[in-house]
């Protein structure tokens, strides 16, 4: 009977070890960690060697997240005396009897003592095991979306930066933040930016959790980082931005196996899967502060790239190299003066927009006022693999806030392609050009003349076009314009900007065109009306069709019908005018405003 219990004895000691030593033989097992155990962590607090330092065992909180825990740990060491857990530690790893336990992720801000939130690291593991099928967001949407640059494709700037990654710092609104366990911050060092572009993205920057810090990015001058392999305790950086603008994040190594590495203990912006460059990090020096002490660090060339970003942290593969999308900003000044920025911004579909955002309205503020009135001409041309160059022009006039409307222009397109959901889509390369006047230059059509009434096929009728400016003064253009070969009957004549007669054709179509292929998406953003010119417009009432994304103005009754029946349904919208002839005008140089309509009478 004694070695049957002992035999039951040693089958239970066995299946406990599988249980806990199952997950990982280098892993210490959360069941086993117990208050009062002591430990070590390892992080980089200069160049790229990585130091110790001790820690106590708190307690380990439960389901602190939904199937999340957390370790609560004393932290000590000289160096954390100074400084307390700092911003750029995220993904310390932590040990007990030399074995890895959990990343230092969470902090109590202005704590008095170095005590820090550490994510296990099997629950940082395990996350990354899980493979469901990537969906990617489609917002199909109207391409006249893209004309309203205040909020494009229907998503305003601080509506971007939440879109990315919502509230990241962790702080539940509404609370009182300094009892509470916060994420800790991630440094996010700005090269080649303006305090005003800081200042004015800071809210959101702050909102995904990223700390600012300006003037610190960007490689360093003789850093030789890169050249050593990474391990846990190493300052890695992720790439936002590279070249004459740069942007990147600083965290810590977790655990590294093969070629994967684990990062930060807590997500970065938790968008899931991407590709965003991964470089190996060099601490300049430990900013000690009361509020937030930080991780100063420039970063080395690129070593791997991020493939996933998520709820317990980051996992990224060394040898492999994000794809990057080129960008050339050229900035036409007030002083007529040309400055040109070259940089290449991370391929992804939230974080571009906002990055294109963030970089545009730092280059025009580099050289521009940033308050104050301005007309601003912003042109974006899109290289897209397999298809035509996508064009896009807009133009902003605007007595405080010029800057951050073309800058959302500027980024409008690249968004709308991007949430577009069209597989086959690849961005190459992006161009931007800014034109800049020091003063506000707005026009609005006030009426219209026309030369006759009635005319044949064939005539001209001449038109002048009354457009009145702020000051009150009056400007009049004349166009003359010949009527197209139709029969008898009354003619419209629309004459209007390009904003306003595309807002009005979305008002009086009973059904919005969208896209139905990537080819159809291209012709609609190069076909979208320009709002620093006038079109003519002459059309007629009358119903018609839009089938499989092509319009079609004059079907016969019968055929009209039959689209239009309960038998028929899918890609088929009603329009409801035919329109013979369109003229595009030359450019003026004041961002006009309004539409007048006119009649004529043909005569057989």
């Amino acid at each position: 009977m004694m070695y049957l219990y002992r035999g039951a004895a040693i089958a239970a000691f066995l299946l406990l070890s599988v249980q806990l030593y199952g997950q990982s033989a280098s892993f210490y097992p959360l069941e086993m960690v117990q208050p009062g155990q002591k430990g070590y962590g390892k992080t980089v607090f200069q160049n790229d060697a990585v130091e110790r330092f001790d820690l106590e065992i708190l307690g380990v909180l439960r389901n602190i997240g939904p199937k999340q825990d957390m370790i609560l740990a004393r932290l000590y060491s000289e160096r954390l005396v100074q400084t307390g857990v700092f911003a750029g530690m995220s993904g310390s790893p932590v040990y007990i009897e030399d074995r890895l336990v959990g990343a230092v992720a969470y902090a109590f801000p202005f704590s008095k003592e170095a005590i820090a939130g550490i994510t296990p690291i099997q629950q940082i593991v395990d996350i990354f095991k899980e493979r469901p099928k990537r969906s990617d967001v489609a917002v199909r949407l109207s391409p006249r979306s893209l004309l309203d640059p205040r909020a494009p494709a229907g998503i305003s700037l601080p509506a971007q930066a939440n879109l990315v990654a919502g509230n990241r710092s962790g702080e539940i609104p509404g609370l009182e933040t300094r009892g509470q366990l916060m994420q800790i911050a991630t440094p996010l060092t700005l090269s080649g930016f303006t305090p005003e572009a800081i200042y004015q993205f800071a809210p959101q920057l702050r909102a995904m959790g990223l700390e600012p810090v300006r003037g610190l990015g960007g490689q360093a001058v003789g850093n030789h980082a890169a050249d050593s392999a990474l391990e846990p305790g190493s300052s890695v950086a992720v790439q936002l931005v590279r070249g004459d603008m740069d942007v990147s994040a600083t965290g810590t190594v977790t655990h590294v196996s093969g070629n994967r590495v684990y990062a930060f203990g807590h997500p970065f912006l938790s968008i899931g899967y991407t590709d965003l460059p991964l470089s190996k990090a060099s601490v300049l020096t430990i900013i000690p502060s009361l509020m937030n002490s930080m991780k100063i660090a420039t970063s080395a060339a690129a070593i791997g790239t991020i493939r996933q970003d998520r709820a317990t942290g980051i996992m990224g593969v060394t040898g492999e190299y994000a794809k990057m999308i080129p960008v050339k900003l050229k900035l036409r000044t007030s002083r007529n003066e040309e400055k040109e920025f070259s940089y290449e911004v991370v391929n992804d579909t939230f974080l571009t927009p906002f990055l294109m955002t963030f970089t545009v309205q730092n280059g025009i503020v580099s050289s521009e006022r940033a308050i104050g009135g301005q007309t601003l001409r912003v042109k974006c041309s899109i290289a897209i693999k397999g298809q035509p160059e996508v064009i896009f022009e807009n133009s902003v006039s605007d007595p405080a806030s010029s800057s951050v409307i073309a800058a959302l222009a500027a980024s409008a397109p690249v968004q709308f392609l991007l949430t577009s959901g069209f597989e086959n889509l690849v961005v190459e390369r992006i161009n931007i050009e800014v034109n800049a006047v020091e003063q506000t230059r707005e026009a609005k059509i006030e009426k219209i003349w026309q030369d006759k009434l009635e005319a044949r096929p064939g005539e001209e009728v001449k038109l002048s076009v009354f457009l009145r400016k702020p000051n009150g003064d009056m400007l009049v253009e004349k166009y003359p314009i010949r009527i197209p070969d139709v029969g008898p009957g009354i003619l419209k004549i629309l004459v209007g900007d390009g904003l306003t007669i595309e807002k009005s054709d979305v008002e009086s179509e009973l059904e919005e065109f969208v896209p139905a292929s990537l080819g159809q998406l291209v012709r609609a953003i190069n076909n979208l009306k320009k709002n620093d010119r006038l079109y003519i417009r002459l059309y007629r009432d009358q119903s018609g069709a839009v089938i499989e994304g092509e319009a079609l103005p004059d079907l016969p009754p019968s055929l009209l019908a039959l689209y239009r029946s309960e038998k028929t349904s899918g890609d088929v919208k009603s329009i409801n005018k035919v329109i013979y002839i369109e003229h595009e005008l030359p450019p003026t140089e004041f961002v006009l405003s309004g539409q007048k309509v006119i009649r004529v009478r043909v005569k057989s």
